[in-house]
């Protein structure tokens, strides 16, 4: 793929766009392959003629895990930045404000802090994004805090930020059945 622009593009449908994204799921990282096989230590993408992502493969047992924000605070970027001598790269980066405060949201609160994810996140405008494909997202500093609040109405909560530098825009997904979704944890009243 060369740096020429092949076609033209158009502004936006005559329709309604709504800002932000309405769910979000992360694996753990592993480098990227080609290919629909699953293999030790590595995450394999196939993609369809369009150039779209059609199956995602995680190595063993990994599977996806849904990450279910406080409403209206699910966002995603995609960003292009500048290096040093011109180069440029792009800026993958989730974001969230996770309201439970409970003993599963400890639990995993050191795995989200220090460890390394592969993002796929579903915009409100229908549109399924793969992020952190090439190098991985991580929390950045203030990338897992807990904030109570002071007054009644302010807002409370884990800030949930994953970061990443990669060397492409994020992949569109074809559906979510090309990914494997681990089963929610069951809600005992």
């Amino acid at each position: 793929m060369g740096c020429k622009l092949t076609q033209s593009l158009g502004n936006k449908d005559c329709k309604y766009v709504l800002a932000g994204a309405s769910k979000m799921w992360l694996a753990n990282w592993y480098p990227p392959v080609e290919g629909e096989a699953a293999a030790e230590g590595v995450i394999a993408y196939s993609f369809d003629t369009d150039g779209m992502i059609d199956k995602i493969t995680l190595p063993g047992t990994e599977k996806f895990y849904e990450i279910d924000g406080s409403e209206n605070t699910l966002s995603y970027a995609d960003t292009l930045l500048l290096g040093g001598n011109g180069g440029k790269y792009r800026q993958h980066t989730i974001n969230a404000v996770l309201s439970k405060n409970d003993q599963e949201m400890v639990d995993q609160g050191d795995a989200l802090s220090l460890g390394r994810f592969l993002g796929v996140v579903l915009g409100k405008d229908g549109k399924l994004k793969v992020l952190g494909r090439t190098g991985g997202l991580a929390a950045p500093a203030g990338g897992m805090d807990f904030n109570s609040g002071a007054a009644e109405a302010d807002a409370a909560g884990w800030t949930f930020i994953q970061q990443g530098s990669s060397t492409e825009i994020g992949k569109l997904l074809t559906s979510l059945s090309a990914i494997s979704i681990a089963p929610a944890p069951e809600v005992v009243p």
